[in-house]
C-alpha cells in the first residue's frame, strides 16, 4: 500500500534509460527506513519522509519482528506473534498524514539489518534510514548496517 501519491512501482524500474539502476546518481527515488515505533525510529522517519519529500522519493516503511524476540511465544509447536506491526500502521499513518510522501509498509520477520539490506536490493532503494539503537543483546542494527550495507546508510539519533 502507497499512500500520499502514485505507486513508486516494485521494484523501482525506468529510473534510467533502459531500466539500468544505479545507486543514489540521481537523487533518492526510494528509501528503505527501519520501523519500530521506538523514538529513534521515529526520527529516522521522520527525517526520511523529509528527504523523500524533497527528492520527490518514496518510503519502503519496514519492521522486522526478531524471530528470537520476547513477543515469540510458541504454542503447539507454532509461533504466536502479535499484531505489533498492525499496530503501527496506523501510528504511520497518523505520522505521515500529510507529508505528501508515497509511502508504503511491510512487516518481516528475521534479522533486522539483513531483512533491511534484502528489502533495499529487492526494491533497488537507494539508502537505508534507521535510528540509533543501543541493544545490549544484539547489537545495533545501525552498526551492523553501516559496515556491511551496499549502499548508504543514514543513522539518525
Amino acid at each position: 500500500m502507497f499512500s500520499g501519491g502514485t505507486d513508486p512501482g516494485e521494484p523501482l524500474t525506468g529510473r534510467l534509460p533502459a531500466g539500468r539502476f544505479e545507486i543514489g546518481k540521481d537523487g533518492a527515488g526510494l528509501l528503505v527506513v527501519g520501523f519500530d515505533g521506538s523514538g529513534p525510529s521515529r526520527n529516522a522517519l521522520a527525517y526520511a519522509a523529509g528527504l523523500a519529500r524533497r527528492d520527490h522519493a518514496a518510503l519502503l516503511i519496514a519492521f522486522v519482528e526478531r524471530l528470537d524476540s520476547a513477543t515469540l511465544w510458541f504454542f503447539a509447536g507454532s509461533p504466536i506473534i502479535p499484531d505489533a506491526a498492525d499496530d503501527l500502521t496506523e501510528d504511520l499513518r497518523d505520522e505521515l498524514r500529510d507529508s505528501g510522501v508515497p509511502w508504503r509498509f511491510v512487516s518481516v520477520r528475521g534479522d533486522p539489518a539483513g531483512a533491511l539490506e534484502s528489502l533495499a536490493d529487492t526494491h533497488m532503494a537507494d539508502a537505508i534510514v534507521v535510528g540509533r539503537s543501543r541493544s545490549t543483546w544484539h547489537g545495533s542494527v545501525a552498526a551492523t548496517l553501516a559496515k556491511r550495507a551496499r549502499r548508504t546508510v543514514l543513522i539518525v539519533p
